[in-house]
């Protein structure tokens, strides 16, 4: 039996796994993007956490998406900063809003990009005890429903835990030195293989789990907590080695709510996650990140 551990400690037997309903079909396999060209802008959303009214609503004051027009962002770069899982009673809203667009982007030279958040990871784990009423009961078993091997987890095992978009570093939670040294597309593709359930022993991979003194970019908070405030000096110090070592000039992260969208480490990690899901009760307005071609970084949604 799967235990409920946030610390994703677990036995390593699994119960039969329930698909969806087919009124949600599923994305195919397709490989984690780690690296990838910024040909415009590019926009950042934090956590969505089930509410796709106010993805929506994010994604429309981005110029991104309309409910008439569909994908209006053209070459725009979209990365989901991860978390579309839990608290809200929209996910399955979330997750076939992000397919339409993952879709409709490329059309017109755009690309969408959803991170692995921690709440994904959980869900994988067969951890639901987060789930809204409403997404619980759209499942005949929802601690099943995105197990390693499941349709739904096959669509989860082409999120990456990291990507480069342009000159810019994205992950959920953080990104270390260790994690770069051991190579961002290794990491992306050992997530993967788990979620499609290949792993040997049906456990995720060290960087996913939440335990002891380990740094995993899905779950810690060092860059991050206490929200609006600086982080500790270590921290800012591994963060500009890695990006140094990776050739980027930044990070943007979610997985901590913050009061707006704000930066730290003199600017090297922008963090993202203002609690734009209604379950949050945060009642912050919305916002996104954007990067401009030319460089320039600016919050959208306050003060435009």
């Amino acid at each position: 039996m799967i235990s409920r551990r946030v610390s994703l400690t677990w036995a390593a037997t699994a119960p039969l796994v329930l698909l969806p309903p087919a009124a949600w079909p599923v994305s195919p396999a397709a490989t984690p993007i780690t690296f990838l060209p910024a040909p415009g802008r590019v926009v950042a959303i934090g956590d969505v956490h089930g509410d796709c009214d106010a993805f929506e609503r994010v994604l429309a004051l981005s110029g991104l998406y309309t409910r008439t027009a569909g994908w209006t962002g053209g070459n725009t770069v979209l990365v989901q900063i991860g978390d579309v899982l839990d608290r809200g009673g929209q996910e399955m809203e979330c997750l076939r809003l992000l397919r339409d667009l993952k879709r409709a982007a490329p059309q017109q030279g755009g690309a969408v990009v959803s991170l692995l958040g921690n709440h994904e990871v959980m869900n994988a784990a067969g951890i639901t005890y987060m789930a809204s009423a409403r997404s619980a009961a759209a499942f005949e078993d929802r601690a099943t429903a995105f197990l390693p091997g499941t349709a739904l987890a096959t669509e989860l095992s082409s999120w990456p835990v990291a990507c480069i978009v342009g000159d810019t570093a994205f992950c959920h939670a953080t990104l270390t030195l260790a994690q770069v040294e051991a190579g961002l597309q290794a990491g992306n593709a050992e997530a993967s293989r788990w979620l499609l359930g290949g792993s040997p022993t049906g456990l995720p991979p060290d960087q996913l789990l939440s335990r002891g003194s380990s740094k995993s970019p899905v779950w810690t908070r060092d860059l991050s907590d206490p929200p609006d405030a600086e982080p500790a000096a270590s921290a800012c110090t591994d963060l500009r080695s890695a990006l140094a070592r990776l050739g980027a000039k930044r990070l943007v992260v979610g997985h901590t709510v913050q009061s707006r969208c704000n930066c730290a480490c003199d600017c090297s990690v922008w963090r993202i996650d203002v609690g734009l899901s209604e379950a949050m009760e945060t009642g912050t307005a919305p916002q996104a990140l954007e990067i401009a071609s030319n460089g320039k970084v600016r919050v959208l949604g306050v003060g435009m």
